[in-house]
């Protein structure tokens, strides 16, 4: 059987959720199936040491702006793949439609951010949307992921598909053996992700700074913008001294099975990728009921629990959740099972599926 040419479009290999995304799917779509190709803006990253030998990468370079959309409709032009899958460059579509090849242009869109946050000039609002229209399928990490897209981008149910997040278990747990442990006398608490308004850090520690009755302990592991303003927040909430800001780790899942309980204080997501492998690597799980993805993963009381973005929800759940080991053990372990439900092989599987049913 001859073997389906996919391109897979990404700005690059940083260390974020989507990029990890898209390195677990292209290492691991089957190479009997599938000739594989990555096309980035900048081939660099923290997971760049990750990725595959054998996958083809073409990288823009130094071109911008319409050199590097005519540079990247050149590329399609030449591989003629069947697939082009999207992920963060929504424009990318509109190369895949100029090259006349007959491609079809899928783009996985990975967030459900309020219109008001949406700081984009008239010009790539325009292009964006273009983009989305253009495509072929959307992919939704989630379900309401997919109503978001349907309602911002005024698309058919139909054109939505629905796959979630994939989880490589094994290698997490793996990784998560590393030797670290911390003093057992403070309630190791972890937050993970860029250090931006998003993911609302400056919640977590106002939170913090009013918990009472726990001997807590924060890690945050992640680099971004908010760096310095969260840290003087810290300082200014009297609270430095317990808050070890950690930048970002190559293996963070030694970190999660050390803590005590896992932190999402995000104001939206798509499907958070950190609360699925906090949940792999064995670490009780509070995430905010946030647009979208961690009321599709938590059933509250039994893998994890869920409050409001808000200092007080926040305040009152680590409250709880810090005073009793027995309810964190019970949740890490509900976690553990809950889990299964996103492992590699079985979304690579309904990936797979995806993609054949393009053609």
């Amino acid at each position: 059987m001859e073997k389906i040419k996919i391109l897979m479009v990404i700005p690059s290999l940083e260390g974020g959720g989507a990029e990890r995304v898209m390195l677990n799917l292209i290492n691991h779509l089957s190479r009997d199936r599938f000739d594989l190709y990555l096309y980035v803006e900048r081939f660099q990253g923290k997971y760049v040491a990750e990725l595959r030998d054998d996958v083809t990468v073409i990288c823009a370079e130094d071109r911008r702006g319409v050199a590097r959309l005519l540079f990247l409709r050149k590329q399609i032009k030449r591989l003629k793949p069947k697939v082009v899958f999207i992920m963060m460059l929504p424009i990318a579509s509109i190369a895949v439609r100029l090259a006349f090849v007959g491609a079809h242009p899928v783009i996985r869109e990975t967030e459900s951010r309020p219109a008001e946050q949406v700081k984009q000039g008239l010009f790539p609002r325009i292009l964006n949307r273009l983009g989305m229209q253009l495509a072929s399928q959307l992919v939704a990490p989630a379900a309401a992921a997919k109503t978001y897209l349907q309602e911002r981008y005024n698309v058919s149910a139909d054109k939505v598909t629905v796959i979630n997040n994939p989880v490589n278990i094994k290698a997490i747990q793996g990784a998560a053996a590393a030797p670290l442990e911390f003093s057992p006398k403070d309630v190791n608490l972890l937050a993970v992700g860029r250090l931006k308004y998003q993911k609302g850090f400056d919640l977590l520690l106002e939170a913090l700074k009013k918990v009472k009755g726990v001997n807590w302990r924060l890690r945050i592991l992640g680099n971004g913008p908010l760096e310095m303003e969260l840290k003087d927040q810290a300082s200014a909430c009297g609270i430095e001294q317990r808050v070890e800001f950690m930048g970002f780790q190559q293996n963070p899942y030694a970190v999660m099975r050390a803590s005590d309980l896992f932190i999402l204080s995000s104001r939206w997501e798509g499907l958070p990728n950190v609360v699925l492998e906090a949940m792999a690597a064995g670490v009780a799980v509070l995430a905010t009921r946030c647009p979208t993805g961690p009321e599709e993963i938590i059933t509250p009381g039994v893998d994890g629990e869920l409050c409001e973005i808000a200092v007080d929800s926040l305040t009152e759940h680590i409250e709880k959740l810090g005073a009793s080991s027995s309810l964190r053990k019970k949740l890490a372990e509900g976690g553990t099972k809950r889990i299964a439900d996103f492992d590699l092989s079985c979304i690579i599987d309904k990936y797979e599926l995806f993609f054949l049913s393009l053609l």
